[in-house]
């Protein structure tokens, strides 16, 4: 799904259950600025983003993103789809399964050279293990430069965004309780 049709589903939702623009930024920890952005198709949004926008207005993440499933506990390099939120350089791998009662989500990110998010907070823990290249996370005003090998734990509720401060693609692993997938598979 492109950007423009994520834009357009949210800004049509959010008038259909009359939520002010003002309301979902408070409610998805975003600002109005920049949801005003996503809806008219001028910037991409994270997937964490997201799904407190979809939690907000009330709708299930698939409604406004295409993602693969993963049925199988396994998965495998070379063989998972790797897509992005829109038309958004930053692009995602899936690693894990969801089934009944699953709290942990994770994903491989690629994250290009100059690639900035925005800031965000969410419900959950967040654990970052960086795979190749130089980013840089800010938790709450806090900075921790992170290169291949390093790893970095917080609490989600805190205000935080990454950069890849580096001059070539960067990968990371992140590992979290923030629902990003919302395909739960029977027992």
């Amino acid at each position: 799904m492109n950007l423009a049709q994520i834009g357009l589903r949210i800004r049509r939702r959010r008038r259909e259950i009359k939520k002010t623009l003002q309301t979902v930024a408070d409610e998805s920890g975003l600002s109005v600025g920049f949801l005003s952005q996503v809806e008219r198709n001028l910037t991409g949004i994270s997937l964490s983003s997201l799904v407190n926008v979809a939690k907000s207005l009330g709708m299930p993440l698939r409604s406004l993103l295409d993602q693969p499933t993963q049925t199988e506990p396994d998965s495998h390099e070379g063989q998972r789809q790797v897509y992005s939120v829109g038309n958004s350089a930053q692009r995602y791998e899936r690693l894990s399964s969801t089934f009944p009662g699953s709290a942990l989500n994770a994903t491989r990110l690629h994250y290009p050279a100059g690639y900035r998010s925005e800031t965000v907070s969410h419900d959950g823990d967040e654990f970052v293990y960086v795979l190749s290249g130089s980013l840089q996370y800010s938790v709450a005003g806090q900075t921790y430069l992170l290169q291949a090998g390093d790893s970095l734990h917080f609490d989600a509720h805190k205000p935080h965004d990454i950069a890849n401060v580096g001059s070539v693609e960067a990968e990371a692993i992140i590992i979290g309780t923030l629902a990003l997938f919302d395909d739960v598979q029977a027992d």
